[in-house]
């Protein structure tokens, strides 16, 4: 019975062995299809990047030439330009006022 179980520990011990090995193997191609998988992300993030670059330089350029075009006129007609700010600043606070006023709901007292 002795020599029955060394051969059942044996035979379990190869097993566990073969599970080991197996197991190393698929952390490795695991651990390549992840690598895999990392750098091809990686590529794609980096061509989106240099599609999106000149596309941004060029809005922040296009930004900067209106706001330069929008102070050349402020500076060369300074009342025109006092006017329409003081006009929209009463336009919104005569629209803040209206629509205060008209939203608010009817007060309830705590008695009903």
């Amino acid at each position: 019975m002795a020599a029955n179980t060394d051969d059942i520990r044996a035979s379990v011990s190869k097993d566990i062995a073969a599970l080991q090995q197996e197991v190393s193997r698929l952390q490795k191609m695991i651990s390549a299809q992840g690598a895999e998988a990392y750098y091809e992300v990686r590529g794609r993030a980096g061509k989106a990047y240099d599609e999106a670059l000149p596309r941004a330089k060029n809005a922040v350029a296009q930004i900067r030439a209106e706001g330069a075009a929008a102070a050349g006129a402020a500076r060369e007609h300074p009342t025109a330009a006092t006017t329409a700010l003081v006009l929209a600043g009463a336009i919104g606070f005569l629209a803040g006022y209206l629509l205060s006023g008209s939203s608010q709901p009817e007060p309830r007292h705590w008695w009903r």
